[in-house]
């Protein structure tokens, strides 16, 4: 299964309970509030799983996580 943007916000709507209507592709998740550091980990295991790759605890920082882009971006450079 190809890894989404259509994916990604559905898992932030129905496991995370964030109302994902007003959401952009560059709206920042974290340095917002809108999510928060308990979700972390249940992001990072859907997107391991989803996109079928490792992430290093290096790489869990803002750069790669704070957006939907960023995330989308990070997995694609992870899948390449």
């Amino acid at each position: 299964m190809v890894f989404s943007r259509d994916k990604l916000l559905e898992f932030f709507q129905t496991d995370l309970a964030i109302n994902t209507g007003e959401i952009t592709d560059d709206t920042q998740l974290f340095s917002s509030g809108i999510v928060d550091s308990f979700a972390l980990v249940s992001i990072l295991t859907f997107v391991e799983t989803e996109a079928k790759i490792r992430i290093a605890p290096a790489d869990v920082n803002l750069a790669n996580f704070d957006t939907i882009e960023s995330i989308l971006s990070f997995v694609q450079r992870a899948q390449a």
